[in-house]
């Protein structure tokens, strides 16, 4: 059995068709599924779910999936840079409201919050998908301590901070997306696999990510993929719909050939 995931397309249509044509040149691939981030933040959120939906892509919902159902509301309580933070992603939530239109929206909102795969009669052996974590679509989850060091010069979350994600949860392997960091962490039994981002990278590589976990019969194993692509579909892109700060989006991509994550 092997299964192909992608998590956090975010509106970038070139990179999800990259991302596609790779999987589908892979030899043996029973399952595809999306862990969530569809259209949020990228030019062409509607081609992107169009696109998912014509497939018929496993797909769970996301945080800012979330924010497109149910956008943020700023409350008198906020900070000033919280409001502006929320303020941002309201306005940009609407933007993409507006294009993606009301069907689309109601598709997003029935999306599941996990998938489970199970190869056997043991829940023990499943493999579980999910955007974030198995609690909630917005707790991070950091690269073994070791790789933390290397990216962030610290520990972000030692091992021990790990047990209220996931001491409930019951499978061998969890894959999830949202950290747009590709990796595999090994935590009391459990193998994490990030299968890192179609778009928005946050390791500084500018390629499209995914990864295929296979079952031999006995475990689990992960592999990460990273496709390359051109930037310059996604550059005329943002052009041409001018989704808010689509300006600063392609003076990046120019500069750079990436708009990365930061977290």
């Amino acid at each position: 059995m092997r299964i192909a995931i992608f998590s956090d397309v975010h509106g970038n249509l070139p990179a999800l068709e990259a991302v596609l044509a790779d999987i589908a040149a892979q030899s043996g691939i029973d399952q595809v599924i999306c862990a969530g981030d569809l259209c949020l933040f990228g030019p062409e959120p509607a081609a992107c779910l169009d696109k998912i939906r014509a497939r018929q892509i496993a797909t769970v919902y996301g945080n800012t999936d979330q924010w497109l159902v149910r956008p943020p509301e700023v409350t008198p309580d906020m900070d000033e840079a919280t409001a502006a933070r929320w303020t941002k992603i309201g306005n940009l939530a609407q933007w993409h409201q507006a294009r993606l239109g009301r069907m689309r929206l109601t598709w997003l909102a029935a999306r599941p919050f996990a998938i489970r795969i199970s190869p056997t009669a043991d829940p023990a052996n499943d493999l579980l998908i999910t955007h974030a974590n198995p609690l909630d679509v917005n707790q991070l989850i950091f690269p073994a301590e070791t790789e933390q060091e290397r990216l962030y010069g610290r520990i972000r979350q030692p091992d021990r901070d790990l047990e209220p994600l996931l001491g409930q949860t019951t499978a061998t392997m969890i894959a999830y997306g949202h950290l747009h960091v590709p990796g595999i962490r090994e935590w009391q039994g459990k193998t994490l696999v990030n299968v890192s981002s179609v778009s928005l990278p946050g390791d500084g590589d500018s390629q499209a990510k995914y990864a295929i976990l296979s079952w031999n019969g006995r475990h689990w194993s992960a592999e990460h993929r990273r496709v390359a692509y051109s930037v310059a579909p996604l550059i005329e892109a943002f052009r041409t719909h001018q989704p808010p700060d689509w300006a600063t989006a392609v003076q990046q991509l120019v500069s750079t050939g990436l708009v990365a994550q930061v977290v």
